[in-house]
C-alpha cells in the first residue's frame, strides 16, 4: 500500500508540473483529454488512482512514457 501512495504522489507531482508548465487549469486539461475534471482532481488528491488507459492517454498527450508519469524513469 505504501508503494502505491508513493506512486500516486509522484504521478500527481508530474501531472501538476506539466499543467503548470503549460499554465493550464484542470478544467481546460480535462476538456482536452476528455476525462472529467473531478476524476483528475481525485488523482491529484490521492483519492483515486488513474486507470492504465488514462495513464496511456496522458503519457501520449505529453509525449512521455507511463514509466515517467509514475516515477520509474527520468524524462
Amino acid at each position: 500500500m505504501r508503494d502505491m501512495l508513493k506512486i500516486q504522489k509522484i504521478f500527481a507531482e508530474r501531472l501538476t508540473g506539466f499543467l503548470q508548465e503549460k499554465n493550464w487549469s484542470l478544467t481546460k486539461f480535462s476538456k482536452m483529454i476528455n476525462i472529467p475534471r473531478t476524476t483528475i482532481g481525485s488523482w491529484l488528491l490521492f483519492k483515486r488512482a488513474p486507470q492504465i488507459d488514462s495513464l496511456y492517454e496522458i503519457a501520449e498527450f505529453f509525449g512521455c512514457s507511463i514509466d515517467y508519469l509514475v516515477g520509474r524513469e527520468k524524462y
